[in-house]
């Protein structure tokens, strides 16, 4: 923790020790033929990630009216026979130390001196940690680069490891001298930190306020940098990283891609004029990582924490990544009661920094990815599974109309489309058959609720896309609007309740039946359900089984496809050959659930007589009556059945075997965002078959 004051009469005697008595395997080759690649940067403690150790030990020596820098020169002078030198290196105890201490300040001051408050002063220094380092530190974390810390420091009284244990969590290695018997600038310390990173030196970087450190450090291969305070250290640990941004830390978050970099002055010049935000330093922008379609930058400027996002580059699809409606629904609920962060604008020119994008505010809170909740109370449980209820009611509240959302997406029929949809999407991936899944086709549209509600649907809605407050169980935000459109609110409830209902071992949807829900304090699905009835003000949901056995359903097709595509050795997830069995049991248990609901049929099978105020559904080969709905392609009219039969060859033998290599096309890239040639030749070729 301590700086080794000793290091300067003890950097000749290092070298001498390192030519001499370390064994020659611990030597690596520093030289460089190129730019290598980092995975580790180690720090020192005291003077790089917390305050100079000897700024509180002035402030001692004035309050005590001893003269200016007596601790420092004490620890210089006496270098490794030293009271110092042997507290850091753990052969005195801090009892055993003070009193040694005291006897060598007595003996140069020529008179008794108590030296025993000098830690306190310190204890305070040493718990405030620079914030710009700790936010250094977790970008470095992000980047998928190891942390390190190497310090000169001591047993604590009664195994108090201080800030030690609270910095714990941000770093892989911790060497400390006191344990290890060695301190800096020793190079067999930064041996011991190699080895546990299991690193070569320049692979690592090294940042520490004393250059016989820095000094020693660099002499084994190690890149260094001399702190001399913590802005100029982060500014060049960035240079030294290769320009990484090392600042304004947000989870999840990683320095922007070079093929998803915006003109910097052209955003400054929006922000400027837009929003009104100002300032001398230029923004600061992140990447989010994971999880989303349209590219999204945390952006940090004029003092406003700011979430941008906007489409991709290069040629889209018409409707694909259409940002301006993402923003339109968000801005439209959030003035209506649901909890979103604030929309500060969109801006449809492309010529500004590529794409359209929108602004908003970057909320800081919480989102519990663990359904059980891990690490809250019975009672916060509780409270977080009712907020989240709170949360669905309102988006299925607002008055579509009132929030000018009347185009926003068809009003009615949204559960036979969606039943048509995921009927072909299973249909096209079948690899054997499910005789669960044919049963559900036939059953889901004969037993189709006729009352059908309509309101705003959020698509995904589940206690993982809900950002809460830091501290309450209250919702501050509702994010992943991307499937969101004009539907029935009952699908976005059933959604929200799947994990009660699926199987242990699947990790698409985090299943809670196996936990002890009581004990734990999480309601239970029917209490889930009465509460949303209660709160929207409806009736208990006499089908709900139905919405159940729907959204199980569609699980089912999603997963099928996953599957089909790992068996043509298209599969990105190397267990994704494993999701076979569980198509099988998802079906089987939404058929199940299906089954034992005793829903009457809304829908008359072929042959019967239809009851009055229903429509007829055919699923018999033919034209069938007039308006009929088909759900099965054997049911299609012969001509339209060859088309189908040769759209599903052409897919087969000319889409299939490419998609592997359109799969690489996704993974981030300058062309990522581009339609592959191959496309268009298949688009091309499409068309001259008249498909």
């Amino acid at each position: 923790m301590l700086k080794s004051f000793t290091a300067l009469s003890r950097l000749q005697q290092s070298n001498r020790v390192l030519s001499k008595r370390v064994i020659p395997s611990l030597f690596y080759c520093t030289q460089k033929t190129s730019m290598p690649v980092t995975k580790a940067v180690i720090f020192d403690l005291g003077g790089v990630i917390v305050p100079q150790p000897m700024i509180a030990f002035r402030e001692f020596e004035k309050s005590k009216g001893l003269p200016a820098g007596l601790i420092g020169r004490m620890i210089v002078r006496n270098g490794d026979e030293g009271a110092w030198s042997k507290l850091e290196t753990g052969e005195l105890a801090f009892p055993q130390f003070m009193e040694a201490f005291n006897k060598e300040c007595s003996k140069e001051m020529g008179q008794d001196v108590d030296m025993t408050d000098m830690f306190v002063s310190l204890h305070a220094a040493l718990i405030n940690p620079f914030p710009q380092i700790i936010d250094a530190i977790k970008c470095i974390r992000e980047e998928g680069m190891k942390t390190a810390i190497i310090t000169n420091n001591w047993k604590q009284p009664g195994n108090d490891s201080g800030m030690l244990s609270k910095l714990k969590p941000l770093f892989d290695v911790i060497i400390e001298s006191c344990l290890l018997g060695i301190r800096k600038p020793d190079p067999r310390i930064f041996h011991a930190c190699l080895k546990e990173l299991d690193l070569q030196p320049e692979e690592t970087v090294f940042l520490d306020d004393l250059g016989v450190n820095v000094k020693s450090a660099r002499q084994l291969g190690i890149r260094t940098i001399k702190v001399t305070d913590p802005d100029q250290a982060v500014r060049d640990l960035e240079k030294e990283l290769g320009g990484l941004c090392m600042r304004c830390h947000k989870e999840d978050t990683i320095t922007v891609p070079k093929h998803l970099e915006i003109n910097m002055d052209k955003l400054k010049s929006y922000l400027n004029g837009a929003l009104k935000l100002h300032s001398k330093d230029p923004p600061v922008i992140r990447c989010f990582r994971h999880g989303q379609s349209n590219p999204t930058y945390y952006v940090f400027y004029g003092g406003k924490h700011l979430v941008l996002r906007k489409k991709p580059p290069g040629k889209l699809l018409p409707s694909a990544h259409a940002v301006e409606r993402e923003f339109k629904v968000m801005k439209a609920v959030g003035q209506h009661g649901v909890p979103i962060p604030k929309m500060y604008g969109l801006c449809e020119d492309s010529s500004l920094i590529g794409t359209p994008f929108y602004i908003m505010e970057y909320v800081d809170g919480k989102i519990f990815k663990d359904r059980a909740l891990a690490g809250l109370t019975r009672q916060q449980r509780r409270e977080v599974y009712s907020e989240m209820i709170s949360t669905l009611v309102k988006i299925h509240s607002v008055n579509i109309s009132a929030a000018g959302l009347d185009d926003y997406g068809k009003k009615g029929g949204y559960l036979q489309r969606n039943i048509t949809r995921w009927t072909r999407q299973y249909e096209a991936s079948k690899t054997h058959e499910i005789e669960a899944m044919d049963k559900l086709i036939k059953w889901l549209p004969e037993h189709l609720p006729q009352d059908e509600r309509v309101t705003v649907v959020h698509g995904d809605f589940r206690v993982d896309n809900m950002i809460y407050h830091p501290t309450k169980p209250v919702a501050i935000g509702v994010i992943d609007w991307e499937l969101s459109t004009i539907g029935d609110p009952l699908t976005d409830l059933a959604t929200c309740c799947l994990g009660y209902y699926t199987p242990s071992a699947l990790d698409v949807i985090p299943a809670l039946g196996d936990l002890d829900l009581k004990e734990l304090g999480i309601p239970s699905v029917e209490e889930v359900v009465a509460e949303y009835c209660q709160k929207i003000g409806i009736a208990p949901i006499h089908n709900w089984d139905w919405y159940v056995a729907f959204g199980l359903f569609r699980m089912a097709a999603i997963i099928q496809g996953v599957y089909k595509r790992s068996l043509q050795g298209q599969g990105s997830s190397p267990t994704a050959n494993l999701l076979g069995g569980f198509t099988d049991q998802i079906a089987s248990k939404a058929l199940d659930i299906a089954l034992k609901s005793n829903i009457p049929p809304t829908m008359s099978r072929p042959g019967s007589s239809s009851s009055p105020g229903t429509r007829q559904y055919s699923m018999a080969a033919g034209h069938g009556n007039a308006g009929s709905m088909i759900v099965s392609p054997d049911a299609l009219p012969p001509r339209a059945k060859a088309t189908y039969d040769k759209v599903k060859k052409f897919i087969r033998e000319e889409i299939m075997p490419l998609e592997k290599d359109l799969d690489k096309h996704s993974l981030p890239s300058a062309d990522m965002w581009k339609v592959p040639p191959v496309v268009e030749k298949l688009k091309a070729k499409a068309k001259a078959e008249r498909l």
